[in-house]
């Protein structure tokens, strides 16, 4: 059986849709921090498609309007901008922002499956160096379900390549969160069985972003785009 890649990017940006920017009028400026957007996600996922010869799925929306990473029943699906706003309103952000990305997601994933090909779907995220006042030790995740051997085998490979062209990079397994979190892979598991669907992410370290790591960021994207094309034909063999 062979394999077919899907890349994905649910916090790629922190557009505001004009009718919903009175929303952030008193503060306009959390859209430009870690929480309105996965900083430097989307330049990261660009370069993996590039390298990869894959066209992304890209969400530009920002994730304090609805989260696209998050179930239907999370209490941080709306955040605190949102959540309070009426039914009707949430209702109509929720099917033109939520539904389609992950609509479209999941009818490729039924694509490839119908192919008789299995889905390897990546996701790609960036988070923040800092949290709850403690330095994170981690350069780049790499999140799966440890139930799953395939991706699991999937991950390990992928780390190997990627610790062969970076070898000072901190490289963990299942942090800086859990791959069974709620998120966007876990519920795409339950859709379909674990032998048409690897649904794994890739988490980086927001520090490579700052104007001082211009050139490690560059190669880095780089790295993780290259090492992740050598992890597919190593699978594939």
């Amino acid at each position: 059986m062979g394999t077919q890649l899907i890349i994905t990017c649910e916090h790629a940006g922190n557009e505001v849709p004009e009718e919903f920017q009175h929303l952030f009028k008193y503060n306009p400026e959390v859209l430009e921090t870690h929480r309105g957007i996965d900083i430097g996600a989307l330049e990261l996922t660009n370069t993996i498609s590039e390298i990869l010869k894959k066209k992304p799925y890209l969400n530009t929306v920002t994730r304090l309007l609805v989260d696209l990473n998050r179930s239907t029943q999370s209490p941080t699906l709306f955040s605190e901008f949102t959540r309070e706003q009426p039914l009707h309103v949430r209702e109509k952000i929720f099917k033109k922002y939520y539904q389609p990305h992950r609509k479209k997601i999941e009818e490729k994933i039924s694509q490839v499956i119908e192919d008789e090909e299995q889905a390897v779907h990546v996701g790609v995220h960036t988070f923040t160096p800092i949290w709850n006042n403690e330095e994170r030790e981690v350069d780049v995740g790499f999140l799966f379900d440890p139930r799953s051997k395939a991706e699991q085998h999937f991950c390990y490979l992928w780390r190997h390549e990627l610790n062969q062209r970076s070898a000072d990079l901190r490289l963990k397994m299942n942090e800086p969160y859990r791959g069974t979190m709620d998120g966007f892979t876990t519920y795409l598991r339950k859709q379909f069985s674990g032998d048409n669907y690897l649904g794994l992410e890739i988490e980086v370290n927001q520090r490579f972003t700052e104007s001082s790591l211009k050139e490690e960021w560059k190669q880095l994207q780089k790295d993780i785009g290259n090492s992740l094309q050598s992890t597919v034909q190593i699978f594939n063999s």
